[in-house]
């Protein structure tokens, strides 16, 4: 418990300085979103091909991670029918809020999480499968059909997750680790030698962009401004998959134009609703109320899930606190990239990556003390 407490201080000590950088105008307001494309694009990718190359892949492959992925699925499903069947929401507000609910920021927070508290990245890896090639696509399909939104490249759409790095990454190294390839061994070692100082460069750049973007994050629960509500730019369907795809130029915390990446505040520039899209600015105790039951249900029920599915699968103590904490990542900023895009309830979206963003540490803290 010392050392994650300990590891966790020299984290927040690196998001300072992030936050201090930018505060004192040492580097440029926006300087998260380029730390942010040279994580999504070079270093996370290469930390995820070493670090699988060599992993113990029965371990990640195990019912540690397989309790993970059912935690998530099933805190995502009851979230959705919470939303749509008590707060009678419309279908594409309540597939952003089961998303808000559930779809964790398991790249640039959870890698480095798992590292510091699970001693080990390869455990994220089945996430970012579950995320890049079921949920992403299957949130895609959901909210063009419902909005109405025409797309004569769905195609384009649905093969985004095809396009992101990090799924190249993790196929990459698990390849390598399942033809027994030594990446060391390969081309005179410097390939190797490449990837191992790109991937040590991870996570404090993660840590880093994470401090900046919170040096110019938004205010959770204020009130959009009315020119929020409508937008002059209209983005092709073809922009739209790059978008989702692309890291994000800000960020508070999670994850914006990336497939799974973070830093960076919410884009300034938002899009119109699509036709059939309903504006979802909601207001007063209703938003409120639904904003907090999303963080309550990311941040206490999810990791309840993932305790009650544990148990039920024979797991306890150490074995137990992977899923639990990869459960307590906060809210990835891909679903306000969802929520902008589709034009539903973006604040909601918004303010639930904020808020679940400085609230995951004591929900991880309260899971080491208990589980480690």
């Amino acid at each position: 418990m010392a050392d994650v407490v300990a590891g966790l201080a020299v984290f927040g000590a690196v998001i300072a300085v992030g936050w201090l950088l930018v505060r004192t105008r040492a580097v440029p307001a926006d300087a998260d979103g380029v730390l942010t494309r040279v994580c999504f694009f070079a270093a996370t990718p290469a930390l995820l091909v070493t670090t699988l190359s060599r992993a113990d892949l029965t371990a990640v492959l195990s019912r540690s991670t397989a309790v993970a992925v059912v935690a998530e699925l099933a805190a995502i499903v009851s979230a959705w029918c919470l939303h749509r069947l008590v707060l009678r929401r419309p279908t594409a507000e309540a597939t952003i809020g089961a998303l808000a609910s559930g779809y964790v920021n398991a790249a640039n927070l959870g890698i480095p999480v798992a590292v510091l508290v699970l001693g080990d990245a390869a455990a994220i890896a089945p996430i970012l499968l579950l995320q890049l090639l079921v949920l992403t696509p299957a949130t895609f399909t959901v909210l063009d059909a419902v909005t109405r939104r025409g797309n004569p490249s769905r195609l384009a759409t649905l093969t985004v997750p095809l396009r992101n790095p990090l799924l190249w990454g993790v196929v990459a190294g698990t390849a390598a680790n399942l033809g027994g390839v030594d990446l060391k061994e390969w081309g005179g070692g410097y390939p190797a030698q490449g990837l191992e100082m790109l991937g040590r460069v991870a996570v404090p750049l993660m840590m880093l962009a994470l401090g900046m973007s919170l040096a110019g994050a938004p205010r959770p629960l204020r009130n959009p401004a009315p020119e929020e509500a409508s937008s002059s730019r209209q983005d092709s369907p073809a922009q739209s998959a790059r978008q989702a795809q692309e890291p994000p130029a800000a960020e508070a915390g999670s994850e914006a134009h990336a497939i799974d990446t973070a830093g960076g505040r919410p884009p300034r520039v938002e899009e119109e609703p699509a036709h059939g899209a309903t504006s979802t600015t909601h207001c007063g105790a209703g938003r409120r109320r639904d904003l907090w039951l999303a963080v309550g249900w990311k941040l206490a029920v999810m990791p309840g899930l993932a305790v009650v599915v544990g148990l039920a699968a024979g797991l306890s103590g150490g074995q137990l606190l992977a899923p639990v904490v990869t459960a307590a990542l906060p809210t990835a900023q891909n679903v306000f990239m969802y929520a902008s895009r589709y034009g539903a309830t973006k604040d909601l979206a918004r303010d639930v990556v904020l808020l679940t963003t400085a609230g995951f540490v004591p929900v991880v803290l309260l899971a080491a003390a208990l589980l480690h």
